[in-house]
């Protein structure tokens, strides 16, 4: 009897979570389907906000930004923010200057706020670092450099951007989903950014260009700043990585 007890509590014990995973699964299946219901519903668009969108069209940007209407954020439920972050302020503000070794380094990071779709662990982080070595800048000491966060999809969260060398240029999209995970676009190499969500790019002086993926937990804001130089750029593998020969 005691015997045949043990068994049923261990057996309710593995049980416990395959049902909270498929009560997870059919949550957020259900906030997909109304999601695509909202966004074929016109009594719920955002007419304001798609007339906001018209006018802005970013230059530089891999894929052009369009004017579609979307349903009104709380139809679905709470935005809870999110945004980009780098250092284009390149050689314009000392303290923003990152170097490995004698190359100068250009990082942006996409992320998200305390989004209740997303996992705990998700939230109020970057899903997406983009590091690289760039060897130009602008007249006003800039990187030559453009971005764009996108919450239009929401809750699904993305971004793109570019960045400019004297003899390449770096284009990358990327976006997040609360149910089927996160992906990056750099150059058409594509990023299952669970495996890694700081995607590094070399570009070599010969035209090609090289990729290290690792995983991190980059904060969002101005707290990435300091993540990113103390603890990412001191990595041997990265360090390796940047200064490897044919580097610009």
């Amino acid at each position: 009897m005691k015997k045949l007890l043990t068994i049923s509590i261990l057996l309710c014990m593995y049980a416990m979570p395959s049902i909270s995973q498929e009560s997870e699964s059919a949550k957020l299946k259900e906030i997909r389907q109304k999601q695509i219901a909202n966004i074929h519903s016109p009594e719920l668009w955002d007419m304001e906000r798609m007339k906001n969108d018209i006018e802005p069209i970013n230059e530089g940007l891999p894929v052009r930004y369009g004017a579609f209407p979307v349903p009104h954020y709380k139809s679905l439920g709470s935005y809870k923010g999110g945004g980009f972050v780098s250092n284009a302020m390149a050689r314009s503000i000392p303290e923003y200057r990152i170097h490995v070794g004698e190359r100068e380094i250009f990082f942006g990071s996409f992320a998200i706020g305390d989004s209740p779709f997303y996992k705990e662990e998700q939230r109020n982080k970057a899903f997406f670092t983009i590091i690289t070595v760039i060897d130009t800048v602008s007249t006003e000491n800039f990187a030559l450099s453009t971005s764009k966060f996108i919450s239009r999809n929401h809750p699904d969260y993305g971004g793109e951007g570019s960045i400019a060398t004297k003899n390449d240029i770096i284009e990358f999209v990327a976006f997040t989903t609360p149910d089927k995970g996160s992906f990056a676009v750099v150059n058409m190499r594509l990023f299952h950014l669970e495996y890694g969500n700081i995607i590094l790019i070399a570009p070599h002086k010969d035209g090609t260009l090289r990729s290290l993926q690792i995983q991190g937990s980059v904060p969002p804001g101005d707290k990435s700043f300091d993540y990113i130089k103390n603890e990412v750029l001191k990595k041997e593998e990265v360090i390796k990585f940047f200064s490897a020969e044919g580097v610009i």
